[in-house]
């Protein structure tokens, strides 16, 4: 029974969640969505049903009554009083491989997150603010933008389009394309500001420009400046692990320890083993180093993508026969994806239809660059190899 999830707290929560859910279900950028959009009543059957799952409303028999309340502000009252009587809620996988995987997390490991993420941050800051620069209904935007600073008793602040005027004891939550950003566009952080990423790695060029800027910064104030804190775990796991320099091996959160060389338990032994999506390198019980996930998927601005399952999806376009897609490098140091092309009919031109194809793609999965050619490029022993 959550009483720090109040109604004020619900409310960005689930506005972020129906713009994201009317998005996917028209087909349109998230920037199409207005804040008070108009909607038909199957969009309103579809947005209900997304809500009532979110929430867990079924655990309480009140989702129908979604149907019989109008407006935000009413759904809002009507969660508010649901939220104490369920057991948690439901957030999906982000990855582009197939239908999005629902992950529940219970309300009392919701908490354990949220005092473990205190208990790191404040090795380094005491926080005062909270700004978050993330969707909130995302788990890691909950994690960290609504659950964190609310059980914490830390001011939450929600940034739109660009951050707002930041002030000592912030801790800035957000993205590692939005970090990429801010390395590059701004020297101007407060003291004793700390950054928080998550989702994906943290480019290693990226943490370095923002810890030589926080160090800068130190050396004019002498007052202790953190950079960025990484954030390692998945939509299934929810935060496993932090650490505060990207050469530095990851430190277990207080609520996890370590059961096998490849799961964890939550350290109150209340679960069963959960597994860790990547392979790792232990250093001692609490403290590990990655190396690479168990299946292909890569993480390109904190969407999950499978390499493998986008070059399925391109060749079954019928102008195509065969396509291989790998992760590369743009030009911001940015994971991307690229693919080889070899079309069915090798006379045609088909670059311009594959490209208006592939245009309503998300950009997550949609490869910036595609070379077409006769066969697929391979070696003596028959295999696949770069292009």
């Amino acid at each position: 029974m959550p009483t720090w999830m109040t109604p004020k707290l619900i409310d960005p929560l689930l506005r972020s969640l129906l713009q994201s859910e009317l998005s996917a279900y028209r087909g349109v950028p998230l920037s199409a969505i207005s804040d008070a959009p108009a909607i038909d009543s199957l969009e309103r059957l579809y947005l209900a049903s997304s809500v009532a799952e979110f929430f867990c409303l079924h655990e309480t028999g009140s989702e129908d009554r979604l149907l019989m309340k109008e407006g935000v502000d009413a759904w809002t009252e009507l969660i508010a009083q649901a939220v104490a009587y369920t057991s948690g809620l439901v957030f999906r996988t982000s990855g582009s491989t197939g239908d999005p995987k629902a992950c529940h997390h219970r309300w009392a490991d919701i908490e354990a997150e949220a005092q473990a993420l205190h208990q790191r941050i404040c090795e380094r800051i005491t926080p005062e603010r909270v700004v978050a620069w993330l969707p909130l209904h995302h788990l890691y935007g909950f994690m960290l933008g609504v659950a964190y600073p609310a059980f914490n008793d830390v001011e939450m602040v929600v940034a739109d389009k660009t951050l707002p005027t930041l002030q000592e004891g912030d801790v800035v939550v957000t993205v590692p394309p939005r970090w990429t950003y801010l390395a590059k566009t701004r020297t101007d952080w407060p003291s004793s500001v700390l950054g928080v990423s998550s989702t994906a790695p943290l480019p290693s060029d990226v943490a370095e420009r923002l810890s030589q800027q926080s160090l800068s910064q130190q050396s004019l104030s002498q007052q202790r400046i953190a950079a960025v804190m990484e954030i390692y775990g998945s939509s299934e796991t929810g935060g496993v692990a932090t650490r505060f320099h990207h050469d530095a091996p990851f430190t277990l959160l207080s609520h996890w320890q370590q059961a096998t060389a490849d799961t964890l338990t939550a350290a109150d032994a209340r679960d069963h083993a959960v597994n860790l999506p990547d392979r790792v390198v232990w250093e001692d019980t609490r403290r590990f180093t990655l190396a690479g996930r168990h299946d292909d998927v890569v993480s390109i601005g904190g969407v999950n993508v499978s390499p493998a399952a986008v070059a399925r999806e391109i060749e079954a376009i019928p102008e195509v026969r065969q396509c291989a897609v790998r992760p590369t490098q743009a030009g911001n140091g940015q994971v991307r994806l690229k693919a080889f092309v070899v079309p069915t009919d090798p006379s045609r031109d088909i670059a311009e239809h594959i490209d208006a194809t592939l245009d309503a793609w998300p950009a997550a999965k949609r490869p910036i660059a595609i070379t077409y050619g006769d066969a697929l490029p391979t070696n003596a022993m028959g295999k696949l190899t770069d292009w």
